[in-house]
C-alpha cells in the first residue's frame, strides 16, 4: 500500500471518529477508537498512573474504615468492660458500707458482753465470798447455828432434827445460788465466744472484699488505659482515612482534567460533527448483559442514608435543560455522565466522570429488582432509573435532559445501585 492510499485511508478514519465522538459523551477522536460495536478509551498515562493511585487509595481508604470500625467495635466492648466493672464495685463498696455497719453493731455487742461477763463474775464472787462468810459463822462463831449447839442444846429429837435442817437449806440455798450465778457467767462466756467467732468471719468478708475492691479498681484502670489506646489508635487511622480522602480527592481531579482536556480536544478536532447531537447510547432495545438479566437475584440493600426516590426527585428539576457536551452544569448544560455525576455529588456520593466508569461502582442489581436511583449503563451512555421502566437522562444536543425514554431504549451494559 502506498503513501497516497495510506494518508486517504487515516483521513476517512479521522472523518468517521471526528463524527461519530459526540455519541459518546464529548470525548472523540482523543479519547475512542472505534471497531465495529467496539470501543476503547484511549488515557493519556497521567490519567491512568492517577486512576491507579485514586483506586489505591479507595481500597486503602476502605481497609482503613474496616480497620476503624473494628477499632470502634472495640473500643464499645472496653467501655460495656468498663460499666459493668464499675457497676461491680459499686457492689462491693455498698457490701463493704453494710458489713462495716455489722461489725460496729458486733464489737458493741462485743463490749456489752465484756460488760456483762465481768458483772456476771462480780455477782458469782460476791456471793462466794457471801457463802464462805455465813459458812465461817455457822460452823465457827454462832451458838445458835452451830451444828453442834443444834445437836447438843436440842429439845429432843424433832428439835435437833429441825435445827440441822435448817442449817442445810441455808447451805443449798447458798449452793443454789452460787450454781445460778456461775451458770449465768458461763452463759455470757459462750455469748462472749459466739460474738468472737461472729467478729472473726465478718472480718475474713471485709479482707475479702477489699481484695475484690483491690482488683476490680485494678480492672478498670487497665481497661481505662486500653480504651485510650484505641482512642489514640482510632485518632491515627482517621487521620490516614482523611489523608486517603485527600489522595482520592486529588486524583479523582487529575482525571477530570484529563477527561476535560481530552472533550476539549475533541470539541477542537470536530468542527464537522453535527451540532445536532442526538446520541443518548448505542445497541439493540430490549438486550440485557448477562449479569444483569431478570432473575439474577442481585438486590443489594441501602449503603447510604439517602433514597433513590430523593435522587430522583432532584434530577426530575432538570428536565428540559440543555445537554452539553462536556458539560458540568444541570442548568446550564451538562452531558449524560456529567448529569448523573452532579446528581450524586448534590447527595455527597462521589461517582466517576466517564459513563463506562458507571460499571464498576456501587453494587449490581438484576433488572426485575431495578429501582427508582438506581444507575443504568448502557453502550456510551449513563441514565438513571426514574421509575415507570422510564429513564431520567441527559440524552443528546437536540433532546436536551429528558425523562420520557424507555429504560430499555438501548443495550443495558449494567445496572448499579449507589445508596
Amino acid at each position: 500500500m502506498n503513501q497516497k492510499w495510506t494518508r486517504a485511508i487515516c483521513t476517512v478514519l479521522t472523518s468517521a471518529l471526528v463524527f461519530t465522538g459526540p455519541a459518546v459523551e464529548g470525548t472523540t477522536f482523543s479519547g475512542y477508537i472505534n471497531s465495529g460495536l467496539e470501543k476503547v478509551y484511549a488515557k493519556t498515562q497521567k490519567q491512568k498512573d492517577a486512576e491507579n493511585k485514586k483506586s489505591q487509595a479507595e481500597q486503602d481508604l476502605k481497609d482503613k474504615k474496616n480497620e476503624i470500625n473494628g477499632l470502634k467495635d472495640q473500643q464499645q466492648t472496653t467501655a460495656d468492660d468498663i460499666k459493668n466493672k464499675s457497676a461491680k464495685l459499686d457492689e462491693i463498696l455498698a457490701a463493704q458500707k453494710k458489713l462495716q455497719t455489722d461489725i460496729t453493731s458486733k464489737q458493741a455487742e462485743i463490749e456489752q458482753n465484756q460488760k456483762d461477763l465481768a458483772a456476771a463474775q462480780e455477782k458469782q464472787q460476791e456471793q462466794y465470798d457471801a457463802m464462805k462468810k455465813r459458812i465461817q459463822f455457822m460452823y465457827e462463831n454462832s451458838a445458835e447455828d452451830n451444828i453442834w449447839t443444834a445437836i447438843i442444846e436440842s429439845n429432843g429429837i424433832t428439835d435437833m432434827l429441825n435445827r440441822i435442817e435448817y442449817v442445810s437449806d441455808v447451805y443449798d440455798s447458798d449452793r443454789a445460788l452460787m450454781d445460778s450465778y456461775q451458770a449465768a457467767v458461763e452463759q455470757v462466756k459462750e455469748i462472749g465466744t459466739k460474738l468472737d467467732n461472729d467478729m472473726n468471719e465478718l472480718t475474713a468478708m471485709q479482707d475479702d472484699y477489699e481484695k475484690q475492691q483491690a482488683d476490680v479498681e485494678a480492672a478498670i484502670v487497665a481497661l481505662e488505659n486500653q480504651k485510650e489506646q484505641y482512642a489514640s489508635q482510632i485518632a491515627q487511622a482517621q487521620q490516614q482515612a482523611e489523608n486517603y480522602q485527600n489522595i482520592i480527592t486529588a486524583q479523582g481531579k487529575i482525571i477530570q482534567e484529563q477527561e476535560a482536556a481530552a472533550a476539549a480536544a475533541a470539541r477542537a478536532n470536530s468542527s464537522s460533527s453535527s451540532s445536532s447531537y442526538d446520541g443518548g447510547g448505542a445497541g439493540k432495545g430490549g438486550s440485557i448483559a448477562g449479569d444483569y438479566a431478570a432473575g439474577g437475584g442481585k438486590n443489594p440493600g441501602a449503603s447510604t442514608g439517602v433514597s433513590g426516590s430523593s435522587v430522583v426527585s432532584y434530577a426530575m428539576q432538570f428536565v428540559g435543560n440543555p445537554y452539553v457536551w462536556a458539560g458540568n452544569s444541570l442548568t446550564n448544560g451538562v452531558d449524560c455522565s456529567g448529569f448523573v455525576h452532579e446528581v450524586y455529588a448534590h447527595f455527597g456520593i462521589s461517582t466517576p466522570r466517564y459513563s463506562q466508569a458507571f460499571k464498576s461502582v456501587g453494587q449490581a442489581v438484576s433488572f426485575d429488582n431495578i429501582q427508582p436511583g438506581d444507575v443504568v449503563v448502557y453502550p456510551g451512555h449513563v441514565a438513571i432509573y426514574a421509575g415507570g421502566g422510564v429513564i431520567v437522562e441527559a440524552q443528546s444536543t437536540k433532546a436536551g435532559i429528558t425523562a420520557n425514554r424507555s429504560v430499555q431504549c438501548h443495550t443495558i451494559l449494567a445496572i448499579r445501585r449507589l445508596v
